[in-house]
């Protein structure tokens, strides 16, 4: 029997399990409507089987008007589609409302008294006239950091903010008895902002989930969210008084497992955090002459992202080679160009995504969200239909309840 058979019939099996089994680990599938409408991919086609939360991606910034701060109808309208097709399927499913903001949109509204007021305002609307269980502050580059560009005040004017919100999700939830909403928050995966833009401790004391955005991981690797750091080689004319501070082998200690650890060492509850997978690639040009520099490659392009359901049809054409990232963890398709440069496909498959949640079982986080669900190969084009989906929910599945970790962070 076909191996991606099997898989199917084992993860089917386990959506029949008596629910009095399963943990308390949370998958969250992220749907993001400008995207899935393009490709036809309706909310009610999202598999509420697997989901414990449907994440809708995502509300733009609001904007002020007059002295309040108003969502865009568009968006709203989308939301309520999600809404709707969420409750009509399940009564156990959840859903979250993020909210995508710049840096400059948070640090000027999280700054004054009244577009902060204003802006919770906005984001309870959200919980009670549009029935969201969950609002998430997507806050992007936040702080005075090299991938920043909010400035050093973020700091103290982001908890002052979750504060506000606190209170405000904390009312909404006695509005309806047996209702509990919450208050997440995306956070980045880029070292420089968890330790310049972020007061960790304080965030994860505010917030129910940290939901970590594979995204803004940085590490010199051909992989886009690597594992670990490659380690790189020093150029042979580097300066000479760089050479005694430097060691001539440097093993940066960045990458997925070292940034998820970052968030936990300043003082997140493991149970708390969110691990973000993308079910994506990422497609990049490089420049085989400049090969010597880091050891590797260098880059012609920030590169282009290739959904799933894509990329595993085009891997499969002719001309390409493949190849699999150790420090990464991840497999790429490469190929030759006739103006001498490589092309690249870093990509995930199974062997990649059990990597990843063998950190999630290890570190004991609280779950993972699917970024998005409508990427993998929906239709079934490469083989069977939501292949990484399958398999992603049912290592979510498989992992041990912790009742007593939780305890211990109480």
């Amino acid at each position: 029997m076909d191996g991606a058979v099997v898989m199917w019939i084992a993860f089917l099996l386990t959506l029949m399990v008596d629910g009095s089994m399963a943990q308390g680990k949370k998958m969250v599938c992220s749907y993001s409507p400008s995207k899935a409408l393009t490709i036809g991919y309706q909310p009610d086609y999202i598999p509420l089987e697997v989901c414990t939360h449907v994440m809708f991606d995502a509300f733009s910034f609001p904007n002020f008007v007059g002295r309040q701060m108003l969502f865009n109808d568009n968006d709203k309208i989308a939301f309520s589609k999600v809404v709707s097709s969420v409750r009509k399927r399940s009564n156990a499913v959840r859903v979250v409302a993020s909210i995508d903001g710049s840096a400059r949109d948070y640090t000027d509204t999280s700054g004054t008294i009244v577009r902060r007021k204003a802006f919770v305002q906005a984001a309870t609307s959200l919980l009670l006239e549009l029935d969201a269980d969950a609002i998430e502050l997507n806050w992007r580059s936040p702080g005075n950091s090299n991938a920043g560009n909010g400035n050093g005040l973020d700091r103290a004017t982001m908890v002052t903010l979750l504060q506000d919100l606190r209170q405000a999700v904390n009312s909404a939830s006695r509005t309806i008895r047996n209702r509990n909403r919450e208050l997440w928050f995306r956070g980045s995966l880029h070292l420089n902002v968890i330790a310049e833009a972020y007061n960790v401790f304080d965030i994860c004391e505010l917030v129910d989930h940290v939901t970590l955005d594979p995204e803004t991981i940085f590490g010199l690797t051909e992989a886009h969210v690597p594992l670990y750091s490659k380690p790189f080689m020093l150029p042979q004319n580097i300066p000479a008084q760089f050479t005694s501070m430097l060691q001539d082998i440097t093993f940066p200690d960045t990458g997925l497992i070292a940034s998820t650890q970052r968030w936990i060492d300043e003082g997140c509850p493991p149970r708390k955090l969110l691990l973000g997978i993308g079910i994506h690639g990422v497609h990049k040009a490089y420049s085989a002459a400049n090969k010597a520099f880091f050891g590797g490659f260098t880059f012609a392009d920030k590169g282009t992202k290739l959904e799933h359901r894509d990329l595993c049809y085009t891997i499969r054409q002719g001309g390409w080679s493949y190849g699999w990232d150790q420090y990464g963890g991840m497999p790429y398709a490469f190929r030759a160009l006739q103006n001498g440069q490589e092309e690249r496909i870093s990509y995930e498959d199974l062997n990649s995504l059990r990597y990843k949640m063998d950190m999630v079982a290890e570190k004991r986080i609280g779950g993972i969200y699917i970024k998005h669900v409508h990427s993998d190969d929906i239709y079934g084009s490469c083989g069977q239909a939501y292949s990484l989906t399958a398999y992603l929910s049912s290592r979510v599945r498989s992992i041990p309840s912790d009742i007593g970790f939780a305890i211990e962070w109480n």
